[in-house]
């Protein structure tokens, strides 16, 4: 596996427990989140936080695949996950998201997130 998949699984092992502490570890000082039809969050750290905050997770990667293309990885490497997400929102309502998202690195960390992610769970 490489480096970047042996990330991704950490942060979906850490997604589980909460642990945050990591962030700067695993995401670039300027990581953007790419989602669309929601609000863009703070580029940076403040805005990863944010994204882990959202609520109480356990991800559980399904695929991941690193990309074959060098001239569409923008200088850095990337890898095109499958996964889901089970979860407790602000209010203790839970809810389950399917999610398929591309993740581009620079020096070992997440730079951007591309993911659409679905009200469902894989079949």
């Amino acid at each position: 596996m490489s480096q970047q998949k042996d990330l991704l699984w950490e942060i979906a092992v850490a997604t589980s427990s909460g642990a945050s502490d990591r962030i700067s570890d695993w995401f670039t000082e300027d990581f953007r989140l790419h989602e669309p039809g929601k609000p863009a969050l703070p580029v940076g750290h403040e805005g990863t936080r944010q994204m882990w905050e959202a609520g109480r997770q356990t991800g559980e990667i399904k695929d991941a695949y690193k990309s074959r293309n060098p001239r569409y990885d923008r200088g850095g490497s990337s890898i095109s996950m499958r996964w889901q997400l089970t979860a407790t929102d602000y209010d203790g309502k839970p809810y389950e998201r399917s999610i398929m998202a591309i993740y581009r690195f620079e020096n070992g960390r997440i730079a951007e997130d591309w993911g659409i992610s679905i009200p469902a769970l894989w079949p």
